[in-house]
Order: C-alpha cells, then structure tokens, then sequence
C-alpha cells in the first residue's frame, strides 16, 4: 500500500514538479480539533491530552488527498495513539524515521475555510520535562501535500517561538508572559492506575 501512496505521489510530482497553486501551504499543531486554538499547554502530569495536525493556506484549489510529515517530540511522557482524520491509510509513525504517510479515503478532505485537520495525536506527560513538537520533513517523501486537482505541493512550518526555541507546540515551556493554560498538578502512580480499573 505504501508502494500505491508513494507512485501516487511521484506522479503528481513529475507532473507539476511543486507547481501547485498552493504553495504557501502551512503545517502546525494546535490543542483544538477545530483547527484554530493554542500552540502550547500544561497539562496535568499522567491525564491524556488531545493535539491536532493541521494544514493552513490550503487555498481553493481542491481538497486534501494525502500528506507527508514527521516531527520531534522533547517533552516526556507517552504517545498514546495516533489517528488519520483524512479517512484513509496512514503509513509509519511520526515520530519514527522516515515519519507518516497519510491520505484520504474515497473522496479529497476539502478545507473548511483553508485550514485542513489531518491528524490527531494523544499525549500523557509525565511532569517532566519540558519541550516541544516540531515537525520535520517526510525522510522518504518529502514535505509533501497532495490536492484534488492532482497538484503535489510542500509545506512549510508555521514558525512558532517559545523560550527561544522554534517549538511548533510547547508543553509547560515558558511563555512570554510567563503564564501556561492550565496548572500542573502533582500525581501519583497509584492514582493514575486507579483512574482505570
């Protein structure tokens, strides 16, 4: 299936060759599966929490047939799960060289307004310590965006900064005014067990 995904994509490249009318193409990670929230948060240590992969600029050149990305994780903690929300396969991990291929099921994923949510992943965070996602380039694919009207663009990243560091979504790191969305709150082993018996 990966071999389909990837003639897929190496066609449309031969055809357009990144010629896309999309190119100004955004990735970034938000805590709001509507698209449009923050790009940080402190959670409570060991409490799972939802962020969500989104893909801004997609413009009206048709909707969303698959993309390519990985990304960096420092904070500690868990991924739970992760879910393609474009309804088709989803091959590789993010977090794993080469990273993840995703594509949409029988129809394109057609933006709402330009913003198209892809993915979404689930987090526990251990209390310790601080970091960041940051995406990085597919290390087989590319940055890749594939569209309804057969157009392979890439994206780049939404730079975001936080404590210096070009973080696309921080967890418990500084912000600039020295404040985080919610407090974090001391846990034990024994009461996150007991959560799920």
């Amino acid at each position: 299936m990966r071999n389909a995904l990837v003639a897929l994509m190496v066609l449309a490249l031969a055809a357009t060759a990144f010629a896309g009318q999309n190119a100004g193409i955004q990735i970034y990670m938000v805590d709001n599966a509507s698209g449009v929230g923050n790009n940080y948060l402190c959670p409570t240590p060991y409490v799972p929490f939802n962020v969500y992969v989104c893909f801004d600029h997609f413009g009206a050149g048709g909707g969303m047939l698959g993309c390519a990305f990985g990304y960096t994780r420092t904070f500690g903690g868990f991924k739970l799960s992760f879910q393609n929300l474009l309804g088709g396969l989803m091959i590789g991990d993010p977090e794993i060289a080469p990273g993840i291929a995703l594509t949409s099921g029988a129809n394109p994923v057609y933006p709402a307004g330009d913003i198209v949510v892809a993915a979404t992943a689930q987090y526990m965070y251990s209390g310790t310590p601080a970091g960041f996602i940051q995406f990085t380039a597919h290390g087989t694919d590319g940055p890749v965006v594939a569209d309804a009207n057969n157009m392979l663009d890439a994206w780049c990243i939404r730079s975001i900064l936080l404590s210096g560091t070009s973080g696309n979504f921080g967890v418990c790191m500084t912000q600039p005014d020295g404040t985080c969305t919610s407090p974090v709150e001391e846990s034990s082993w024994g009461s996150i067990k007991a959560l799920y018996r």
